[in-house]
């Protein structure tokens, strides 16, 4: 039964694409999947966003008018523990992915300023790349919010060989802020 105006609904299917188990999580409002890996201990780690107050599976509340939501299932999909992370403003989830070290790198876009779990302003009052890590409980360990004076939207994330990040966004800035080419045309 759905909780709210939108939920997370997760389906593990056999080989053939036949149902084995589902599980549909969420509040009393809208809640949304963006990104799902499977974790080194066969559970899960699920990001998505949420403006859900604490209603159903929703435990914390919003910070601001959208934010990242990432909950760690186990292999059964039960909830292992979960995060609402974000500023005051639309925080937007993209990509989770565990890290090397057993934590997770979450990668996204906000528009937030200080505010909330939110430790650096944005750029020009527009969207702005957003990472955010996080250790294997999902607190916060660092973040950074990477942009120039345009709209930033961060697509993936993922943990290189070196111990780095790479990343890939879609950009309308011209140089300013972190950005040092000028994007040639707008999105």
């Amino acid at each position: 039964t759905c909780r709210g105006n939108t939920d997370i609904w997760i389906i593990k299917i056999d080989s053939i694409g036949n149902p084995i188990w589902q599980k549909t999580i969420g509040g009393s409002g809208l809640d949304r999947i963006t990104s799902m890996n499977q974790t080194s201990d066969k559970g899960y780690i699920v990001g998505g966003n949420s403006e859900s107050p604490i209603s159903g599976e929703k435990s914390e509340i919003c910070n601001g008018q959208l934010d990242c939501w990432i909950l760690k299932l186990d292999s059964a999909c039960n909830i292992v523990w979960q995060n609402t992370i974000g500023g005051s403003q639309y925080d937007d989830l993209v990509y989770t992915e565990e890290t090397d070290d057993g934590g997770y790198i979450l990668g996204g876009f906000s528009k937030s300023d200080i505010s909330g779990d939110k430790t650096e302003d944005n750029i020009n009052f527009t969207y702005d790349c957003w990472i955010i890590k996080v250790d294997s409980l999902g607190n916060i360990v660092k973040q950074n919010t990477i942009g120039g004076k345009g709209e930033d939207y961060l697509k993936s994330i993922h943990q290189t060989f070196d111990g780095g990040y790479i990343l890939s966004a879609m950009s309308d800035s011209k140089i300013s802020g972190d950005k040092t080419q000028n994007s040639i045309s707008y999105l």
